[in-house]
């Protein structure tokens, strides 16, 4: 009986020892887990700063404006007799877009033709007279000049009754009717808007201190918007004011569009200039670049060892290049920074490298 109880008593012990020893294996696994997923491995795309030949380039903003273009208006008031186009029509110059009711001016006009022609007979005839003296200078220069004013009474009539119908200046594509059938159109109000988008041009305004960089010819670029996937277009400068604006000291330049493509008057662009010779530079994607209010940053992988290890670097930009960015300070030619997966990086996390797929 007393030799059981050692026996009982070292069972119980070995027991709780073998509890306490699981106990503790298992909450080391799990430390060995919770440490090894505080830092997991994570896949990112990168790519290397490198040295590129960029053209320092300044932006402005212009408008585009047609080479002809008008606001089309008689200067005649009256109603609206007839309308003969439709909005956004291709029409020719010389064509009629439509006509007033002209009132009293065609009868009018009628008889200013009917005293003309007795004013032009009556010169004749008093020449014939004076001729064989028998009326005076006098009456001879009263005769002549009678007919010559009732001639201009009918060119006025014709000229009057001439703006009562609305032409087109030139060849181009009509905006949308302003006016209706039957409406009263006061003199000078707009009837439709006639525009040649075969030329457009754009005007834009360059800060005083890049005029010299603006040459009539220099070749120009065009961005639709200001985002990366906005069209381009390409220009040439063909004028350049003579005076510089005394409100904002810039001077206006206006350039010639190639090919105009979907642009219309009135749009704006956004216009690239080159302010100096080109330059190399260090460059990375800009996608690569962390923007926050406190620095700009990016992830810079290092090798340690058989790893890569990610570590937050400042960095100081400049220009934007395409799908690239200028880096003035915190990089050097070779260095691999991540350009995907940068939202799953902490600064000291090991990665793997893949740019055969696509992170974003």
């Amino acid at each position: 009986m007393k030799k059981s109880i050692p026996i009982a008593v070292f069972g119980i012990l070995l027991l709780f020892g073998t509890v306490f020893a699981l106990h503790a294996w298992r909450e080391d696994r799990l430390a060995q887990a919770r440490k090894g997923n505080a830092h997991p491995l994570v896949t990112v795309s990168a790519a290397k700063a490198a040295w590129a030949t960029i053209t320092p380039q300044s932006t402005a903003v212009g408008q585009i404006r047609a080479q002809q273009g008008a606001a089309l208006s008689l200067q005649t008031a009256g109603v609206i007799r007839s309308l003969q186009f439709h909005s956004g029509e291709t029409v020719q110059q010389g064509q009629v877009l439509l006509r007033l009711d002209p009132g009293s001016l065609p009868g009018a006009l009628e008889e200013a033709q009917a005293q003309a022609k007795l004013a032009t007979v009556n010169a004749q005839r008093a020449t014939q007279v004076y001729a064989v003296h028998g009326i005076s200078t006098a009456e001879l220069d009263k005769a002549k000049y009678g007919a010559e004013v009732a001639n201009a009474k009918v060119q006025s009539l014709q000229e009057a009754l001439a703006n009562t119908v609305l032409r087109a200046p030139f060849s181009g594509v009509l905006g949308l009717r302003q006016v209706e059938l039957g409406e009263y159109l006061p003199a000078g109000k707009t009837a439709v808007r006639l525009e040649s988008p075969q030329n457009l041009q754009v005007d834009f305004a360059v800060p005083q201190n890049l005029a010299p960089s603006v040459q009539v010819g220099e070749p120009l670029r065009l961005q639709s918007r200001q985002e990366e996937k906005g069209q381009q277009f390409v220009a040439q400068v063909i004028a350049v004011d003579n005076h510089v604006d005394h409100a904002n000291r810039a001077l206006t330049v206006r350039a010639q569009i190639r090919h105009p493509g979907f642009l219309r008057p009135g749009m704006f662009v956004l216009v690239n200039l080159p302010t100096t010779s080109p330059q190399r530079q260090l460059t990375i994607p800009q996608v690569a670049v962390a923007y926050h209010s406190y620095g700009d940053f990016v992830y810079v992988l290092k090798r340690q060892g058989q790893n890569w290890i990610a570590q937050a670097t400042p960095v100081q930009l400049g220009a934007v290049e395409g799908q690239n960015v200028v880096v003035r300070n915190g990089l050097q030619a070779g260095d691999v920074v991540v350009t995907a997966g940068q939202v799953k990086l902490h600064n000291g996390d090991q990665v793997r490298i893949n740019n055969a797929v696509s992170l974003n």
